[in-house]
Parts: structure tokens; sequence; C-alpha cells
């Protein structure tokens, strides 16, 4: 009799862990439909978490590209754009330069505007009158990359440089596949104005980018054996990494 009731109270404590262990255990999916949901929500990384992870892996690409490109090439490399222009798309057209109202907010412009007036140009010969109206002298703001105009100077001291757009850049070696010029905006200070100043070791490494503000000028102009479409004026300058 003693031994039943051992055996009776043994059964009743196992049944009760069970129990106990199926309630800390998850439910099993009763379709595989309920085990897919469940894998996802397991998964599922915030939109925005991801594009930013993407974002990040993308500009280490593009940071060992860039030092690969200058290990390649040289530090005395500077960045060329592939196209030329021909005497007739040389002409400057007479536009009216508008004079900036520093009370307001700059406009912002972004390299995929400014690829759209480029494609125009070639197609024409001469700029969309309209939009180079509104826009020439006016104060605009623009994030780019920072590429050599010319030679680094062992200071980081600089007069000029490209504001290159950062997708071409991310792209690949910029000095084996040069960008055109609706890609890139030579980027200036007035003579007797405090130099840009950016870490030299720094652009051989990584793609620096930086967010600028000033005068947007089209040209076409060429200064220095390079020719180029845009120019701006930069009065403020901020590095953004």
């Amino acid at each position: 009799m003693k031994k039943i009731t051992l055996l009776f109270l043994i059964l009743v404590f196992s049944l009760l862990s069970c129990s106990k262990e199926a309630e800390k255990s998850p439910a099993v999916p009763k379709t595989v439909k309920e085990a897919v949901k469940n894998l996802e929500k397991k998964d599922s990384v915030p939109p925005e978490l991801r594009k930013e992870k993407a974002q990040e892996e993308k500009l280490k690409e593009a940071d060992a590209s860039i030092a690969d490109s200058f290990l390649q090439h040289g530090k005395g490399s500077v960045l060329h754009p592939s196209d030329k222009l021909d005497k007739n798309e040389m002409t400057h057209g007479k536009y009216k330069i508008n004079e900036p109202d520093y009370d307001m907010p700059p406009r912002p412009i972004e390299f995929k505007s400014l690829k759209k007036v480029y494609t125009y140009f070639r197609l024409k010969e001469k700029l969309p009158e309209p939009v180079v109206e509104s826009l020439n002298g006016s104060l605009v703001t623009m994030v780019g990359a920072v590429m050599p105009f010319e030679k680094i100077p062992e200071d980081g001291k600089f007069s000029t440089f490209w504001l290159s757009n950062p997708a071409i850049v991310m792209k690949g070696c910029v000095f084996c596949n040069p960008p055109t010029m609706g890609d890139i905006v030579y980027a200036y200070k007035n003579a007797g104005e405090i130099p840009f100043e950016f870490e030299r070791e720094k652009l051989f490494k990584q793609v620096l980018l930086v967010s600028v503000t000033g005068r947007f000028f089209f040209g076409p102009d060429t200064i220095n054996g390079q020719t180029f479409l845009n120019s701006i004026l930069v009065k403020e300058i901020e590095i953004l990494n």
C-alpha cells in the first residue's frame, strides 16, 4: 500500500512538472504560416535601422576603395572629369546673377537635379535658361564628398576642392572611372579668406562627406586647366563624418 501511494505521488509530481514546463515553453505553431510569422517576428529589424546599417556597410566599402585608389595612383592624384567640352559648349551664356537673401534659408540642391541640367546641356549645347536664371548666384546648400581639385597640400589647407556626388565616389576608383561634370561642383573661397582645412591623412583613407552653404554659379569655366560646369562660393562648411 505504501509503495502504491509513493508511486501515485511521484506520478502527480511528474505531471505537475510537465505542466509547468509546458507553460514556460512557447506555443508550438499549428501551421507552416504560423511558423513563418514567428520567424519573421524574431528576425524583424526596423526599416530605419536596416537602412542605416546598409549605408554604414556601403561607406566602409567606399572607404576601402578610396584608400586603395590613393595607394594605387599615389597621394598626388587629382580628380579630372571624364568629359571634354567643345567650342560651342564652352561659350558662357549671359545669365543674370541673383543677389542672395541671407535672411532666408538656403535652397537645397541635390546632385540628381544637377545631372538633369547636365543632360540637357549635353543635348542642347546650352543650359536651361529658366533654371539657370532662378539659381545663378543664389544661396544654396549641398551635401557631397571632398575630392582633390589640386594635389592635396601637406598642411591639409585648401583653397579649392571638388564637391563630388557621393553615389559616384562610393561606386569605386574615381581616378580609374572619373565622374562627369554633372557629378562634381567646383567649391572655392575668395582670395584672402580662411582656407578649408581637413585632416590630410583622413582624405587618403575614407570618403569625407561635407555639407556646404554658399552662392551657386553656372559655367562653364576653366581654372588651372580644369573645366567645370557648376561652382559654389562656400560661406559655411560642416564635416559630416
